[in-house]
């Protein structure tokens, strides 16, 4: 959801004022509409393949 849409769901009361400023300050966190996924950090990603090593098909 846009910002124009946000602030425009705030002036008609469909949000309040918290929940406004908790979508703008943490944007895009909690923008459900925006398809933006968080990627695992690549230290992550390389302990979950150690942890996994042994169930991974050989290509």
């Amino acid at each position: 959801m846009n910002c124009r849409r946000q602030a425009e769901r705030h002036r008609n009361g469909e949000i309040n004022r918290e929940d406004y400023d908790k979508w703008r300050y943490n944007y895009p966190k909690y923008d459900e509409t925006s398809g933006y996924v968080k990627v695992p950090s690549q230290q992550l990603s390389d302990a979950m393949v150690e942890a996994f090593k042994d169930r991974l098909k050989a290509e």
